[in-house]
């Protein structure tokens, strides 16, 4: 029998109490997982997104009021977080380590039913809102007055906050969050906690501060990009600070009965952005995490 098969079976007859293999000091490895941002999306509380009737969807929606409107505040947004206790790191075994990271964002432009250039009387009802949306392809881009920061940290024990408020809900929470949220100090008007800026240290000195889109949600490759050790107990999160960008600010062309040859030099984004340019703002966003690890060791 090969070293590998025996090795793996001793890890499966000791996950059985009283198995043969009970108390013999061997690593279990967890494997490869991924940790996505999802969270409440408006859109569908009429339709639900699945067949248990939630309206969860992959992502969490940036507020639309615009930064410049309350001050200049950042949205902040815990958009994945992973939680480790013990790793081993050896010969054998590699421990916890960070292999991947995606990043994804779009902007939208969402449009009362019936108003141009939307037909009157046709399509969706009276009272509702039709969204288009264009995903951001370009790693730079950014509208005029907006811009997306992503932090990949790495989050201590230490932390005695009491997290608890009536304002607490699905995708919103006080502070600090385990899963995928927005952070508030305050919520009207919206304030972010720790000043805006991301709890813990940065797990290295280039994911600490991301001003692109470096990682690419679609990507194949994103899984296998990195090889950092993560050092347990700790938690790793990845947050994003939003300036959510206000319409009025964005690009009007003067000739808009045709399809100018400055508009068609224009890259997506900029197209989209000019034109909607009285409703194109930051959608929603969304980010992962991907680890390798062998923890949990069963030692008697």
């Amino acid at each position: 029998m090969a070293n590998a098969e025996r090795t793996a079976r001793v890890i499966r007859l000791q996950r059985y109490p009283g198995g043969v293999a009970q108390g013999i000091r061997t690593a279990l490895f967890d494997g490869h997982q991924e940790i996505v941002s999802a969270g409440p999306n408006a859109e569908f509380d009429f339709i639900t997104s699945d067949p248990y009737g939630t309206t969860a969807y992959t992502g969490l929606v940036v507020p639309a009021t615009p930064s410049s409107a309350i001050g200049n505040a950042r949205y902040l947004f815990m958009l994945a977080r992973a939680s480790f206790n013990a790793g081993e790191q050896s010969s054998d075994n590699r421990g916890v380590r960070l292999t991947g990271i995606r990043q994804y964002a779009e902007i939208v432009a969402r449009i009362p039913a019936g108003t141009g250039p939307l037909a009157e009387g046709q399509g969706p009802p009276a009272g509702s809102t039709v969204t288009f949306r264009r995903e951001i392809w370009q790693p730079l881009w950014h509208p005029l007055d907006g811009d997306i920061s992503w932090h990949v940290m790495i989050v201590g024990r230490s932390n005695q906050r009491d997290l608890r408020n009536p304002l607490n809900a699905d995708g919103q929470a006080y502070q600090d969050s385990a899963s995928p949220a927005l952070l508030y100090q305050t919520l009207a008007p919206y304030a972010p906690p720790n000043g805006g800026r991301p709890w813990g240290t940065p797990v290295t000195s280039s994911l600490g501060n991301i001003h692109e889109l470096r990682y690419r949600w679609r990507d194949r490759d994103s899984q296998r990009v990195l090889d950092i050790p993560i050092n347990p107990p700790c938690d790793v999160a990845l947050f994003a600070s939003v300036r959510q960008n206000n319409p009025a600010t964005n690009p009007v062309f003067t000739d808009e009965s045709t399809v100018t040859p400055q508009f068609r030099a224009l890259s997506p984004e900029d197209q989209f952005t000019v034109a909607y340019s009285a409703y194109a703002q930051y959608g929603s966003i969304a980010g992962a995490l991907v680890f390798d690890q062998n923890i949990d060791e069963d030692v008697p």
